[in-house]
């Protein structure tokens, strides 16, 4: 089995194959975010617009660009039945046929049909693949790396649009067609990365083993793997009882399904309403029509601007455990909300103004746009795409996401093609309705949403038991940050973060508390917590001194998990007043 599987993949096996796996799912993302900032740059080219036709036509100028959105949203909607059916990886090679094929169009169109036709046709793949590439990464990705994966997909993503930008303001010095044929081409190159790796990659052994290819599943686990282990059989047995699990688990109405489902397609669609793909597609335009900006200048600004979008992403990855989800939107709905009234303001005065003033109140509503990028890339970038995976229960946590990511298409739609005919016909009063937005989502989020940092999974369907109410302000439960549990927590086998049951032999029998004294961690003493199943062998053995005793806390279990308690076991010094002799916890459980 182990010859099969290193022949499939070149030879290449362990964490080389995995990283080969991050390779093509994070340029899908890096993709995704080149395709979302490349058309503003060339939509203010003199020469782009005369040859569609586009001269003070506004509504074809919305249509254009909305038409690729409108294939994302048929893309996303289309990964649930048809991702299902063959898989991820060969969902990733049809939606980058489909890209393949749309970008030629694009580049070598000579008409506003075919344009939109490949913005379309581009579109659907692109959002076939955007729906696939996390799941794909998660799926092959060990649990320790998980968080870190999705992460880095995103921080990926927004470089893709960096690239855009400064591809666009490099390319609209030529005065030629290149001018924006070439950016509109240059996505192929993405395109061909992913076609020439995805293909002979493994295959997601959780779908796998969800189709009955439990041979398949386990040759590929055991590439990723690197070697023969044990390992590899537990963790297959490990996955095929979760998704038996899943299968067979109904969810409850105490757990509020419905609502939790709403709760995530709102959090998806609030950020697109927060007004980012204002910024995103249209900065160059805005900078030109609203700001009163030259070309060169807006596209240029455009740039740099995408580069403090990317920084902003890393001030998130540091507070989205410490601060919490809602704080993170909440806070950052309020400066958004900020930044579009400053901008609403200034641009007002702009108008009215002399052209010196004018000009100096347009550098201060430059600017706030870049503030606006800091506080959305620091809080709902990230939290938007992950809030929908936590929020719902097993069992409609995967349509949750498909519905949150097809709403998000939908009003990204709306959005960029009312962009340009709301600052043609508003003016500086079109920002009015981004301010509006973001101050209702302060309220919407305090109110409705609960916070989900520091919970596990099964924690947030007790949650939702425990407090019959919708009303999440009303219960400081639902909306304190709960402290994690530590990373080598263990449980009674009843299914973790990822959905799969966690053995307690999964946990190391002895490790060294961060906080232990350097004498402590050198004799093994202090602090430290084992498995249940091996605290036999850990007396026996000696990995914990004979004169440690243990005391038990007490954990409400998964509602489906056979036993109906989780234990953290600590060890504790002689000196202990309380606890009992380890090798009691054994016959203290079956009590």
């Amino acid at each position: 089995m182990a010859k099969r599987t290193v022949s499939n993949h070149f030879g290449v096996t362990g964490k080389e194959l995995f990283y080969w796996l991050m390779v093509t799912n994070a340029t899908s993302m890096l993709l995704f975010g080149y395709d979302q900032g490349v058309f503003g740059g060339i939509l203010t080219l003199p020469i782009f617009e005369q040859r569609f036709g586009l001269e003070g036509r506004e509504t074809l100028k919305g249509v254009v660009v909305g038409s690729y959105d409108l294939g994302c949203l048929v893309g996303a909607l289309a990964t649930g039945p048809i991702g299902g059916s063959i898989g991820r990886k060969r969902s990733i090679l049809l939606g980058t046929t489909l890209m393949i094929i749309g970008a030629f169009l694009q580049s070598l169109a000579s008409d506003f049909g075919v344009m939109t036709a490949g913005r379309v046709i581009s579109g659907i793949g692109n959002g076939m693949n955007t729906a696939t590439a996390p799941v794909w990464a998660s799926e092959t990705s060990k649990t320790a790396d998980r968080g870190k994966t999705g992460v880095i997909l995103m921080i990926v993503n927004i470089g893709g649009l960096a690239v855009s930008c400064w591809m666009t303001y490099a390319f609209s010095f030529i005065t030629t067609e290149m001018s924006w044929r070439f950016p509109l081409a240059f996505q192929l190159l993405f395109a061909l990365i992913i076609y020439l790796t995805a293909f002979w990659l493994p295959e997601s052994p959780r779908w796998l083993i969800l189709n009955h290819k439990h041979e398949k599943a386990k040759s590929e686990m055991l590439a990723l793997e690197g070697q023969e282990s044990t390992a590899v059989i537990r963790d297959f047995e490990k996955i095929k009882r979760a998704i038996d699990h899943e299968q067979t688990l109904e969810a409850k109405a105490g757990t509020k399904p419905g609502f939790r489902l709403i709760l995530g397609i709102g959090c998806q669609a609030m950020q697109q309403l927060t007004g980012i793909n204002v910024i995103s597609y249209y900065l160059p335009y805005v900078l030109t029509e609203s700001v009163g900006l030259s070309g060169a200048t807006a596209r240029l600004l455009a740039a740099v601007n995408s580069m403090t979008y990317l920084a902003s992403t890393f001030i998130g990855l540091f507070f989205i455990e410490k601060w919490g989800r809602r704080n993170l939107m909440m806070w950052g709905a309020t400066g958004q909300c900020c930044c579009w009234l400053t901008i609403t303001v200034l641009l007002s005065f702009a108008s009215q103004a002399s052209p010196q003033k004018a000009k100096s109140l347009g550098i201060a509503a430059t600017l706030f746009f870049f503030v606006f990028n800091l506080f959305f890339g620091a809080g709902w970038q990230g939290v938007s795409w992950l809030y929908p995976t936590e929020i719902n229960s097993t069992k409609y946590r995967i349509a949750g996401m498909s519905y949150g990511v097809a709403t998000n298409w939908l009003i990204n739609f709306a959005v960029v093609f009312i962009t340009p005919l709301g600052i043609a016909r508003l003016e500086a009063q079109f920002y009015v309705i981004w301010t509006v937005f973001n101050a209702l989502m302060v309220i919407i989020v305090y109110v409705f949403y609960p916070e989900t940092a520091g919970r596990s999974l099964e924690d947030i369907d007790t949650m939702f038991e425990q407090n019959p109410t919708i009303w999440a302000f009303s219960q400081p439960s639902m909306t304190t940050r709960k402290p994690a549990m530590g990373p080598h927590s263990i449980t009674d086998g009843s299914p973790d973060e990822d959905g799969s049951a966690q053995e307690l032999d999964d946990v190391p029998t002895h490790f060294h508390n961060d906080q232990n004294t350097p004498e402590e961690k050198a004799n093994g003493t202090g602090p430290i917590k084992v498995s249940i199943s091996s605290i036999p062998r850990v007396a026996s053995t000696g990995a914990l001194p004979e004169s440690s005793t243990a005391s038990v806390r007490h954990r409400q279990a998964h509602p489906a998990s056979p036993v109906l308690r989780r234990l953290s076991l600590t060890a504790e010094n002689k000196d202990s007043t309380q606890g009992f002799d380890i090798t009691q916890v054994p016959s203290m459980l079956s009590s």
